[in-house]
């Protein structure tokens, strides 16, 4: 027990299975967590793919009955607005049509079954909940099946959803949202756009990596930081060359499941936050928004005295015979040449953010101070504004 604090906790309540064709189990598995009013939210991008019709097929064959299926078709992430317009489809005589909700998507997909899931055991408009609810009635039970290996919304109770008329992103994050079962089967992955797969990677890595070097990580939130942080980074290059590597997306999926066990048990922090008002305000991807940032996050903590050295060492391939200064020097510079490798704007120019528009960021900016605190060197809002000014440059 060498270096093991002696108190711990790890908070994990969904079920999980992992493997190639594992969702065409979905409808046994349905029936042993006795399910029978079943609510689908499908991604319509897959809703026309053969594997998945052979998924919902697989529930007729076990005999339950599938009460309504939603195909999501919002752009970008979900709203409160969408919530309150869709919930009506799956409610009659003020009562809820179905007893769990099967999530097939990525993580905007999950996090919306997960905001239904709440509005239809608790009444009232979505933004009632938003934040962090209290004193509610338990959400109706789901089911994740991500087709993204990115937000490891599977495995948390967090769901990120826009407030437009504020142009505020907050969410609905209560504990009875956890997944009451996940499965991840790389098959779901492998008609993943290249797009998608790179903004959904880069998201992975910010949780693995910020979550990592948070003040608030614990011995458990460390091992997932590290354990999902080299599958990504080894895997997302080789899935992005071979799209149909089963593998390499099979090990993504793991990572980004690792990578939002470690947001869970650590929370966000700079770039997580930084990433909101540009999401919001100038319709960046998720993925992306953050993963601007996160290199020069890396960088400002590198220059002053944070140790990267042992996540380095979890590339294939680095070099063992360098000083702890020198491999957190080139884990820098190889977080730099990744970025560019996946296409990564390395500024804000790219998403239109300028001198003109740049105080929509700067003003948001003065709300991340408890975020920021997260980090494990000193990072003032002062220097988030410094950042921001920095990128418009570039």
């Amino acid at each position: 027990m060498k270096n093991i604090p002696q108190k711990l906790e790890l908070d994990l309540r969904a079920r999980t299975k992992f493997g190639a064709f594992e969702a065409l189990n979905l409808g046994k598995y349905l029936k042993e967590l006795s399910f029978g009013k079943i609510g689908i939210i499908l991604d319509s991008s897959i809703a026309d793919l053969k594997y998945a019709k052979d998924i919902l097929e697989n529930l007729k064959k076990e005999g339950l009955p599938i009460i309504k299926i939603w195909n999501y078709n919002l752009k970008g992430e979900p709203d409160y607005d969408s919530l309150d317009r869709i919930k009506t489809m799956f409610i009659k005589n003020g009562k809820s049509l179905v007893d769990c909700f099967v999530a097939i998507g990525g993580g905007s997909v999950i996090d919306f079954a997960k905001g239904l899931a709440t509005l239809l055991k608790n009444p009232g408009p979505a933004l009632n909940y938003r934040g962090f609810p209290t004193n509610i009635k338990p959400s109706l039970p789901i089911v994740a099946l991500p087709t993204t290996a990115g937000t490891g919304s599977e495995v948390t109770f967090n769901a990120v959803f826009i407030n437009w008329q504020e142009k505020k992103k907050m969410g609905i994050n209560t504990k009875y949202n956890f997944p009451a079962f996940s499965i991840l089967d790389p098959n779901l992955t492998l008609s993943c756009p290249q797009s998608v797969t790179v903004s959904s990677g880069i998201d992975a890595l910010v949780h693995c990596l910020e979550g990592y070097a948070s003040k608030k990580a614990d011995y458990f939130t460390k091992i997932f930081g590290r354990e999902g942080f080299k599958l990504m980074f080894n895997n997302l290059s080789r899935a992005l060359k071979d799209p149909k590597n089963i593998e390499a997306r099979g090990n993504l999926q793991i990572g980004a499941y690792f990578g939002g066990l470690t947001l869970l048990g650590s929370g966000g922090g700079p770039t997580g936050a930084l990433s909101y008002a540009l999401g919001v305000n100038f319709k960046v991807p998720h993925g992306f928004a953050g993963g601007v940032f996160l290199p020069y996050i890396i960088e400002h903590n590198v220059k002053n005295g944070y140790d990267y050295s042992e996540i380095f060492n979890l590339i294939e391939g680095s070099p063992k015979d360098l000083s702890k200064t020198e491999r957190n020097r080139v884990f820098v510079k190889k977080m730099f040449g990744l970025w560019k490798k996946l296409g990564v704007p390395s500024g804000l120019k790219g998403f239109g953010v300028d001198k003109n528009n740049v105080n929509i960021l700067l003003k948001e900016v003065e709300n991340y101070g408890k975020a920021f605190e997260q980090n494990p060197k000193p990072f003032s809002v002062e220097e988030g504004k410094k950042l921001i000014l920095k990128l418009i440059k570039q």
